[in-house]
């Protein structure tokens, strides 16, 4: 078997078109490379170059094999390539899990920046509530979940990165647009979007109101937060939802207002057990966190975060 210094030899006398030169281009002696090209010649059985005094003419035999070492070099520096774009995080998949909300508002712009610096990353999203997001990501179906809701399982590692203040949705020019904070004696008498027990987020909300269930005057119920949103574009009536839920909504369709007491949610990125985290992935949860925080910030919306550490 010939070794790849004898091709790296053969290569080079091909393109610079002389031993001499190409020993130059290989930094070592030129009996070096006449030895590298005979062993070579006698591991393939045939003659390269016919020698005519201080020429070297490539025979037939030999330029149909450097058309295959051509083809073999250019595809290490392919692998080479891919090497280097693995390790700068510009190559591979990276699937992702989410709540609806952030799915279809927020997540896509997100994502979309992140494979601008990224362009041979593929990324795979998937909508899911709580209870599905949970069993999706310890399917190891995902390498990453974001949800507001966790359950500590088998097949799941849980880490809380910040805490969201929940919001009033109201329609523009209702009586309530007028006030800083809503607090729970408004939501009196008051039409009101409720979420069904699909969403997980409504025990909070319904905690929200205990003592005070007879005063609301619940017209709808919705099985998700984005739904509750839109009941109240069409001035169905108000409701309490995440913050993320309202985001993609103008102001000309709805007016957020801030709670006290606060309805807390917490936001959790989900990791499978059985799998290490990529990193793609690490780069990704990196880059998501800050820009959700930047998009929290400017659209005034009051939130914690936490140091967390991304698993291995």
């Amino acid at each position: 078997m010939w070794q790849i210094r004898q091709l790296e030899a053969f290569q080079a006398v091909m393109e610079n078109g002389s031993i001499t030169r190409a020993a130059i281009t290989l930094h070592i002696s030129q009996p070096a490379v006449s030895k590298l090209i005979a062993e070579l010649e006698r591991k393939c059985g045939f003659k390269l170059f016919q020698r005519q005094g201080n020429r070297l003419t490539v025979t037939a035999e030999g330029q149909l094999l450097f058309n295959e070492v051509q083809r073999m070099i250019i595809s290490s520096e392919d692998i080479q390539l891919k090497v280097r774009e693995i390790r700068e995080q510009r190559f591979g998949t990276l699937n992702i899990a989410a709540f609806p909300a952030l799915c279809t508002r927020i997540l896509p712009g997100i994502v979309t920046r992140f494979i601008q610096s990224h362009p041979n990353v593929r990324p795979l999203m998937t909508s899911s509530g709580s209870r599905f997001l949970i069993e999706w990501v310890t399917a190891q179906r995902s390498d990453i979940g974001i949800g507001l809701l966790a359950k500590d399982r088998p097949g799941i590692r849980l880490v809380k990165i910040m805490q969201v203040e929940g919001v009033c949705a109201l329609p523009p020019g209702h009586p309530l647009a007028g006030k800083e904070v809503i607090v729970p004696s408004d939501f009196d008498g008051q039409p009101f979007i409720a979420l069904t027990t699909e969403d997980r987020t409504q025990f909070l909300v319904e905690e929200y109101f205990r003592g005070r269930e007879r005063r609301r005057r619940i017209v709808a119920e919705a099985q998700m937060s984005e739904a509750a949103c839109q009941f109240v574009v069409e001035r169905a009536g108000i409701s309490i939802v995440d913050p993320f839920s309202a985001l993609g909504f103008s102001e000309g369709q709805i007016i957020i207002k801030k709670i006290d007491p606060p309805v807390l949610f917490d936001m959790w990125l989900l990791f499978p057990t059985f799998q290490p985290t990529s990193l793609i992935t690490r780069s990704f949860t990196k880059f998501f966190d800050e820009e959700i925080r930047t998009t929290l910030t400017a659209s005034g919306l009051s939130f914690i975060p936490y140091d967390y550490e991304i698993p291995d």
